[in-house]
């Protein structure tokens, strides 16, 4: 039996994306370490094993490295919805998974962070991207808040500021533990517990 001809352009459409992976791979690790000016497209090259041609051969400038490497920072608000979907026993266990969802974010993110954090000077588009995982996580959780508000589950109140009290929580965490290196002396599970107990407690209080 004869078998169809391969295609040899699929072959090269792999290498060449993985090329580019490699690369975007190579230039987070040296922007998130030395900054952006640090990152030389020649320590990329060397880091990423390819020759500086190929690196301006798949991104024409530096800047649009540093541009598709932020791109990632803004497409959460399918994982965060999720993480606040589904069946749960009571609101404290969805708080506490929304809770889990959007720290685990920020962690899988943290070299683009400490990327954004180091270039918010020079490039001031930058602090746009990155505030928006934070604003976004706000912005999921105060609907959600909203809508346990209409149904009766929650006394009216301001799911808005509930909802950036709650996500400041683990921000503030986050950055003391991978920008500043502060150990808080709490396990990240019971930080979840408790600021989702600290959070149902304010506002049942109003009842």
């Amino acid at each position: 039996m004869e078998h169809p001809p391969i295609d040899p352009s699929l072959g090269g459409k792999a290498e060449e994306q993985e090329t580019r992976e490699r690369i975007l791979s190579a230039a987070r690790q040296l922007m998130a370490q030395k900054g952006y000016k640090g990152a030389t497209t020649r320590k990329i090259s060397e880091l990423a094993g390819v020759n500086e041609v190929t690196i301006f051969r798949h991104f024409k400038t530096k800047v649009a490295i540093l541009e598709e490497l932020l791109k990632d920072i803004l497409e959460v608000r399918q994982q965060l919805e999720q993480g606040i979907q589904g069946e749960y026993a009571d609101i404290k266990q969805l708080l506490i998974n929304y809770a889990r969802t959007y720290f685990n974010l920020l962690v899988e993110r943290k070299e683009i962070l400490m990327i954004c954090m180091i270039e918010a000077d020079n490039h001031p588009e930058v602090v746009q991207l990155f505030s928006s995982l934070p604003v976004t996580a706000v912005d999921v959780l105060s609907k959600k808040l909203k809508e346990f508000e209409e149904q009766g589950h929650l006394p009216k109140g301001d799911p808005c500021t509930a909802a950036l009290m709650f996500i400041s929580t683990f921000f503030y965490a986050f950055m003391a533990k991978y920008r500043v290196n502060v150990d808080l002396d709490i396990e990240e599970e019971k930080l979840f517990e408790n600021a989702s107990d600290i959070l149902l407690q304010g506002i049942n209080c109003k009842k």
